[in-house]
């Protein structure tokens, strides 16, 4: 069997989709601002959720992050998320939400896809 060269086949990428669900309680916009992207494990990253407060009324959220394949989660990690802390909107208020990641390169090869929701 000969040894294969990393550097001719070039560096791994992993697709990266965003998803979002609304929460039941309340009206809210919530979306990815990108549904995906190409990655190479071991740099950083950032994207942006889109969050719109329709309820016409102050509020307090706070997203639930989901990482699916679930074996994935402990390769995928947030250096900076919305989702750490509550976040306060006013009525109507809306904004972009940002998200810093890095795929550890450790992720196994068998796993070229991961689902951030």
């Amino acid at each position: 069997r000969a040894a294969v060269d990393m550097n001719i086949l070039g560096p791994r990428t992993i697709t990266i989709d965003f998803l979002t669900e609304l929460p039941t309680v309340g009206n809210w916009e919530f979306r990815p601002t990108v549904a995906s992207m190409q990655v190479h494990p071991g740099r950083l990253y950032q994207t942006e959720f889109f969050a719109h407060n329709l309820m016409g009324q102050d509020t307090t959220a706070q997203a639930v992050p989901n990482i699916a394949p679930g074996k994935a989660a402990m390769f995928f990690r947030k250096t900076e998320c919305f989702c750490f802390t509550p976040q306060k909107f006013a009525a109507g208020e809306q904004r972009p939400m940002v998200v810093r990641f890095v795929v550890d390169p450790a992720l196994p090869r068998s796993m070229d896809r991961i689902t951030l929701s």
